[in-house]
């Protein structure tokens, strides 16, 4: 009889267990894949190292408080990431300090500077209001914090919680399309990026929060080490981590997680259970659908994740391409902005294309001379499904398919890096199915809950705790805005869990 079982050996799985072993609780995390990390991995092709998921993450100090806390003294430094936007309009770098980002944008959009000058004060407040929200409200705390933030809250942060309760549901394209013009400019603003608006001013915040305020770094151990030393951690005091280990069921009895039954039907019990594996998964997959009410499955499964990526990893030799246009390690790059009802997901000139000079984050992920780019742009899975025949299993063609459709990312690529073509020496490929199969991601969703206002049916912003006693989930899919960027708000939500079983305990 363990004290706790943890489904997934993620970031949040694994703050999760090194909080709680640290505290003498025994622990068993089982993994359904070959390693730790979820997709906060790395993998090796050639003499080149390249990230599985995450590139870089936001609230650094925040990270470094909750391994401080379970007891983690590593001496971690941060580099910041810089992010840059290219279309036929615009060439500009977005990460800068929120009000130098203000007069750039007054510069370039001169017929919009009064609106502007007027949306960012009032968005300059709702940025104030959220910046620490994990602090003092309430729906992003659990148990005995959750229960003094309350009394709390209307004594010591009327204000801002007024701010957050006005614009939680106000679309963000309504308030820009109010103070602004210039279409690009609303784009630029409303997404970080060439999308149209579809968020809440309040996730709109969060986004800008992170990229701006916050910033987005990249640790001097790579994502991957902080994995480690959490796992060392776990292990030194006593827990349990099995690899290659899939969970096909959370067994329950009278609305109480008991257990949960592996693959071959060995029963593993304990107090609690902890599952940091995608919402979707857990409650339509995992669980008997006799032991959840209709009304609830039907409300998780209407809610939408956001989309897939078709992503290639490049080696490349810097000496036969040009990467003179890219001023920062991350470029987000769009040839054209056309309107259409018809989507061609092949039409990469008209979509949006991450670029990361991934090698300039360490130099330990490319060989001496030699540099590696990370491409990625939207893709849904749909577009996939075709190839998939199982997990793992594709149907004949599906290899050269996405080899050919690499080929025309890269084309589309080479026009902002003229030369790329000709500078690979390695090549590698991700598609929405490597995310459904190897990422354990709900048809390849790749950053939790949707974006999109008409498309949210839950309405909790922190979904730790949920129908079912002694089941805590915790990842990015535990809350249904990444208030804290991915990475971060997956540590987070496994140290609440922590402190809510310790609590209880």
């Amino acid at each position: 009889m363990y004290d706790v079982i943890i489904i997934g050996a993620g970031i949040g799985g694994l703050t999760c267990s090194a909080k709680l072993a640290s505290k003498g609780k025994r622990v068993l995390i089982l993994e359904k894949i070959h390693h730790i990390g979820g997709t906060s991995h790395i993998f090796r092709r050639g003499n080149f190292l390249f990230p599985m998921g995450p590139l870089s993450f936001s609230f650094p100090n925040l990270v470094k408080e909750i391994l401080d806390d379970i007891g983690i003294n590593q001496n971690i430094s941060f580099q910041r990431s810089n992010f840059q936007l290219i279309t036929p309009e615009i060439d500009i770098l977005y990460s800068q300090e929120w009000n130098n980002f203000k007069e750039r944008l007054k510069e370039l959009y001169p017929k919009d500077r009064i609106g502007i000058e007027k949306f960012f004060l009032e968005f300059g407040k709702l940025l104030k209001a959220i910046s620490q929200v994990n602090r003092w409200h309430p729906e992003f705390l659990v148990g005995k914090k959750r229960e003094l933030a309350e009394l709390k809250l209307l004594k010591l942060h009327r204000e801002e919680y007024e701010l957050y309760e006005k614009y939680k549901e106000k679309s963000s394209k309504i308030i820009l399309d109010e103070y602004l013009e210039n279409n690009s400019l609303k784009r630029l603003l409303g997404s970080q990026g060439t999308f149209e608006p579809v968020m809440n001013m309040v996730h709109l915040a969060f986004m800008w929060n992170v990229m701006s305020i916050e910033g987005i770094w990249f640790p001097s151990c790579g994502i991957h080490g902080i994995n480690e030393l959490l796992r060392e951690y776990i292990q030194k005091n006593d827990g349990e981590i099995k690899l290659n280990t899939p969970v096909n069921e959370i067994i329950i009895e009278n609305n109480k997680a008991i257990g949960v039954k592996i693959k071959g039907g060995e029963l593993y019990r304990a107090h609690w259970i902890v599952a940091n594996a995608d919402y979707k998964k857990v409650f339509l997959e995992l669980l008997n659908p006799n032991k959840v009410s209709k009304l609830y499955l039907d409300v998780v499964k209407n809610t939408a994740y956001t989309g897939s990526e078709f992503c290639v990893y490049l080696g490349i030799n810097p000496e036969k391409v040009d990467l003179s246009r890219m001023r920062a390690d991350h470029l987000f790059y769009r040839a054209k902005i056309l309107k259409s009802q018809d989507i061609d997901n092949e039409d990469f000139e008209n979509k949006e294309i991450e670029i990361c000079l991934w090698s300039n984050k360490s130099s330990d992920f490319a060989p001496e001379g030699m540099k590696s780019l990370v491409l990625r742009v939207n893709m849904p899975y749909k577009h996939f499904e075709r190839w998939w025949i199982g997990e793992k299993k594709r149907k004949k063609g599906y290899k050269e398919y996405k080899y050919e459709l690499a080929e025309k990312l890269i084309d589309t690529v080479e026009q902002v890096l003229p030369g790329l073509s000709s500078s690979i020496q390695v090549k590698e490929i991700a598609t929405p199915l490597t995310y459904n199969d190897w990422g354990q991601r709900y048809r390849g969703s790749i950053a939790g809950w949707s974006r999109v206002i008409k498309k949210i049916r839950i309405k909790s912003r922190l979904l730790l705790q949920g129908p079912i006693e002694r089941l805590l989930m915790v990842g990015i899919y535990s809350v249904l805005e990444p208030f804290l960027g991915g990475y971060p708000v997956s540590m987070y939500t496994g140290s609440l869990a922590a402190d809510l079983i310790l609590e209880k305990s």
